[in-house]
C-alpha cells in the first residue's frame, strides 16, 4: 500500500498497548506480599473505580501512601516479574510499526492520566522513547479538533513533532476519547464486547467503527488510507 496523504497515528496507552489488568494483577501480588494492608486498600480502591467506571491511578496512590522510595521498589520489582514484552497488549509492537510504515506517516501515543503513573506505564513497557503526550482530559477527541487548521490540515503539538499532516487517526478503548473528533479523523474503538445493536454502538459517530484487536486495526486503516 502506498499512500501520498500524510497521516498521524494517535495510540491510547491503558488498554489499547498495555495490558494494564495484568500490570494491576502483577502489582497487587507483589505489594500483598510486602504489605498485605496496602494491598487490601488498593483492590478496596479498584473495586470503588470499577463500579464508578472512573480510573484509577494505582502508582499515585502507592506513593501517597508508602513513599516515593517504596513506590520505586515495587516497580523495580514489577519490572521483572513482568517484562516489557509481556504488558505489552498482542500486536502492539506492530501497530506501532504500521503507524510509521509508510513515506509521510508517523505516530505517537496519546494516553489520558497523572504524569507519574503514566510515565511509569511507559518505562515498563519500553515506550518512553515513542512521541508521547499525557492528558488530563479522556476527550481526546477534542484536543484532536485544536489542531485543526482552517484548510483542513492538523498542526501537530510540538510533542509530536510540530509539523502538519493531511489526517489523523486515533485509537482508542475508551468511547468518551472520541468526543469531540472531527469528522474527517478516522476513529478506532478497541473493543471485544458484542457489538452489533448495542447502545455504545449506537453512540459511535459514523467516522469511528469498532475494531476487536490492534491488528484489527491495522487491517482497518490498511483499507482506509489507500483510498
Amino acid at each position: 500500500m502506498k499512500t501520498n496523504r500524510t497521516v498521524f497515528q494517535i495510540l491510547d496507552l491503558d488498554r489499547t498497548l498495555l495490558d494494564t489488568s495484568k500490570l494491576v494483577r502483577t502489582l497487587q501480588r507483589i505489594v500483598a506480599n510486602e504489605d498485605p494492608q496496602l494491598a487490601k486498600t488498593i483492590t478496596q480502591q479498584l473495586q470503588k473505580h470499577s463500579a464508578s467506571r472512573t480510573s484509577f491511578f494505582i502508582f499515585d496512590f502507592i506513593a501517597n501512601h508508602v513513599g516515593q522510595e517504596k513506590l520505586d521498589e515495587f516497580v523495580s520489582k514489577l519490572n521483572y516479574a513482568a517484562p516489557a514484552s509481556e504488558l505489552l497488549l498482542p500486536g502492539a509492537n506492530d501497530r506501532i510499526a504500521f503507524a510509521k510504515s509508510q513515506p509521510g506517516w508517523s505516530g505517537g501515543i496519546l494516553t489520558y492520566g497523572l504524569k507519574r503513573d503514566q510515565t511509569i506505564k511507559l518505562k515498563l513497557v519500553g515506550l518512553q522513547m515513542e512521541r508521547y503526550i499525557i492528558t488530563d482530559s479522556q476527550k481526546k477527541g477534542e484536543l484532536i479538533a485544536s489542531w485543526k487548521q482552517a484548510n483542513g490540515t492538523y498542526k501537530l503539538p510540538i510533542e509530536f513533532g510540530g509539523h502538519t499532516v493531511d489526517g489523523v487517526t486515533l485509537d482508542d478503548d475508551k468511547l468518551i476519547a472520541f468526543d469531540g473528533l472531527p469528522t474527517d479523523a478516522i476513529g478506532q474503538w478497541i473493543t471485544t464486547a458484542a457489538i452489533g445493536g448495542t447502545v455504545e454502538m449506537q453512540k459511535l459517530p459514523s467516522n469511528v467503527r469498532p475494531v476487536i484487536s490492534l491488528q484489527a486495526s491495522v487491517d482497518r486503516l490498511t483499507t482506509k488510507l489507500s483510498k
